[in-house]
């Protein structure tokens, strides 16, 4: 007879937002990262596999399910917009489905596209990043029921600049589209990082070369990067994602590129509109393409793929002579000659530090006033190298943290360790007390930031609730 166990949850008589942050750090598995070897990609619009494969590229982004096993690893991107949210169970129901059918054919999914955009592009209605994480954490959900081996990237973020305004309390949204950067916030704080095993982002080239300083103005077209309008505008977001606790993470450039020139007759198409500043010759095209694979293959250990925007659009005969999709393609232009010779490399081995869990939370009475507790950060190193660490505490009176007295020290690749941390409360009112724990890590050059929030709640009554678990086979 199968018996079905439960597990016991806390309630108390508190706001609805603090009793279900709780019951979601308790009831929702965190995701270990998955390290996979450096993606060279293509979107796609013909599946030119061999091409791909003559090129030494060995990921391919698609739009529909193969049905079969190719050569190439795979990204399928999946419709997720508000229509989807507005029915979660239909969108699950379907996700599953693909899921099924297109197990060990796909190797990763991508859930949406651009959802910080309005209905032009993305998310189809203003853009609110918490109804997207419910998007996403059913996809990611329904797919690792089924093919737990499959990764799981969020959405593309498409670079907006730093939008002005505040559309509903979501600062940085003007009731039409959100600053990316505002966005991932959002996105953070609804606990979208609980749901992926990648973080997608769209880091297009814009007019500036592939090495231009990420947020710098210049009156130089190749070197202006105001607003994150550049290709490295990807290191701010991994900067918000290591500030955050996604430090451990893969960034995925899920598409990103260059447009060239069209021909003069196109430059009055509806597609061209706001994209003529953004033009640049063929052979900058190349360099720029090249250049952004050897940037990141050496200084960015966190990007795990990176897929150029695009391979053959430009030979599509589908698409209509102007549109300026075609103007990214590389078929035909010195660029496809030029990614053919590049190199193919693996970023530089480094170490990975992840701490669990990823926040503490602790609920008592105020008949367990003063509260003495300790809990305990677990330390894992999952990268391939030595990291050193530094673990610090900031406590918000009257709540105390205390650390043991060596809080520094190296950990081998795969290796463990755990940290105590005491946490104090004198006798107190009623509420929410708070502080952070922060462990900064460095290995092979490169530092990363998570912060771990600590929460310690009094109730005046807590009630003991016993949920049904179902065990996945």
């Amino acid at each position: 007879m199968f018996k079905r166990p439960f597990t016991r949850i806390v309630c108390g008589l508190v706001g609805a937002g603090a009793l279900l942050m709780a019951v979601l750090h308790l009831l929702h598995a965190q995701p270990q990262q998955t390290n996979v070897a450096f993606g060279y990609g293509f979107n796609v619009a013909a599946w030119d596999v061999p091409q791909l494969q003559a090129m030494g590229f060995n990921w391919m982004k698609v739009f529909n399910g193969p049905g079969s096993r190719l050569p190439v690893s795979v990204l399928m991107r999946i419709d997720a917009n508000v229509n989807h949210f507005n029915n979660l169970n239909a969108f699950g129901n379907s996700v599953a489905q693909l899921a099924q059918q297109q197990k060990g054919y796909v190797d990763a999914y991508e859930i949406g596209n651009e959802p910080n955009l309005d209905a032009s592009y993305g998310w189809a209605a203003p853009p609110i990043a918490a109804d997207y994480v419910a998007v996403l954490c059913k996809a990611y959900d329904r797919i690792k029921a089924i093919d737990p081996d499959a990764l799981v990237i969020s959405a593309g973020l498409a670079p907006t600049g730093r939008v002005q305004g505040n559309w509903n309390g979501h600062p940085g949204h003007n009731g039409l589209y959100q600053d990316e950067r505002e966005f991932f916030l959002e996105f953070v704080a609804a606990g979208g990082g609980n749901c992926l095993d990648g973080v997608g982002y769209h880091p297009y080239g814009y007019s500036a070369d592939f090495d231009a300083t990420p947020d710098a103005p210049s009156g130089d077209p190749t070197q202006n990067c105001a607003n994150g309008f550049c290709f490295r505008g990807a290191e701010k977001l991994y900067e918000l994602m290591q500030t955050h606790g996604l430090g451990h993470k893969k960034m995925w450039a899920t598409e990103f590129g260059w447009i060239t020139q069209p021909p003069d007759h196109c430059l009055s198409d509806p597609s061209w509109q706001g994209r003529l500043w953004q033009i640049v010759s063929p052979q900058k095209q190349a360099e720029n393409l090249v250049g952004a694979y050897e940037y990141a293959t050496t200084h960015w250990p966190w990007m795990g793929a990176m897929f150029i925007f695009n391979l053959n659009f430009n030979q599509a005969p589908i698409y209509p002579e102007c549109e300026q999709m075609r103007f990214y393609g590389v078929m035909g232009r010195p660029a496809e000659q030029a990614l053919a010779n590049m190199p193919k490399v693996s970023p530089p081995a480094t170490g990975v530090l992840e701490v669990s869990p990823l926040s503490l939370t602790t609920i008592i009475t105020p008949g367990q006033l003063p509260l003495m507790h300790t809990a305990v950060l677990h330390l894992h190193n999952s990268g391939a190298t030595t990291l050193t660490y530094t673990i610090a505490a900031t406590p918000t009176a009257p709540l105390a943290l205390t650390l043991p007295p060596t809080t520094t020290g190296a950990l081998a690749a795969g290796q463990n360790m755990t940290m105590p941390v005491q946490l104090s409360l004198p006798v107190s009112p009623i509420g929410l007390y708070t502080g952070t724990v922060t462990a900064v890590s460095a290995s092979s050059g490169l530092t990363a930031t998570q912060t771990i929030p600590v929460r310690v709640y009094v109730w005046q009554t807590i009630h003991h609730v016993y949920l049904p678990v179902v065990l996945r086979n």
